[in-house]
């Protein structure tokens, strides 16, 4: 029985070897950032005081790949923007820019460990997120009630509001009630 096991490794290594070397192709393939997805980021930025930023997001420059910018992660066969990272990096705004909002393919969105001013998260907008898995807004200096539209994010699988975002229970509750059952909270 175990030399039937021993014939069937290189067998499975053989097939496996054209399969990786296409993979390698497709993780190496010219698709680049859409235009709006790049055209929202840079609204984004415009947002953002560097006054006292570890960053001002250098890379992030019109006419280059967006997938390529600091925080920005992208599907290889798309090119849309599915993850965006720019926790801790110091970033102050008045608010949270809408163009937030035009990244519709996001799964991942970090902004924690930066400063919007003590505002209120927006109203409307994180129901356009709706493939988001992944949302942490700790630490931002956001204030206020969670906004019904975060409760319609039913694929969020990990949401961190804490620290600086003042919620009474009943909204957490909200949450759970409209769809975010299993989401983490911290």
């Amino acid at each position: 029985m175990a030399s039937n096991g021993w014939f069937l490794l290189p067998l499975l290594v053989f097939i496996q070897l054209p399969f990786s070397s296409t993979h390698d192709n497709l993780a190496t393939s010219s698709v680049h950032c859409l235009p709006d997805q790049a055209a929202s980021l840079l609204q984004l930025k415009q947002s953002f005081n560097f006054d006292f930023s570890n960053t001002t997001l250098p890379s992030w420059q019109d006419g280059t790949d967006c997938c390529l910018w600091e925080g920005v992660g992208c599907e290889d066969s798309s090119g849309h923007v599915t993850a965006l990272s720019l926790r801790g990096r110091g970033l102050c705004s008045q608010a949270i820019n809408m163009a937030l909002f035009n990244l519709t393919s996001l799964h991942h969105l970090d902004l924690s460990g930066n400063d919007f001013g003590g505002l209120r998260l927006p109203v409307v907008g994180f129901e356009k997120l709706s493939l988001l898995t992944h949302l942490n807004l700790s630490g931002s200096g956001l204030a206020g009630q969670i906004p019904i539209s975060i409760g319609h994010l039913t694929s969020l699988i990990s949401l961190d509001l804490s620290n600086h975002l003042f919620v009474q229970r009943h909204e957490y509750l909200l949450l759970e009630y409209v769809g975010a059952v299993g989401t983490e909270f911290y």
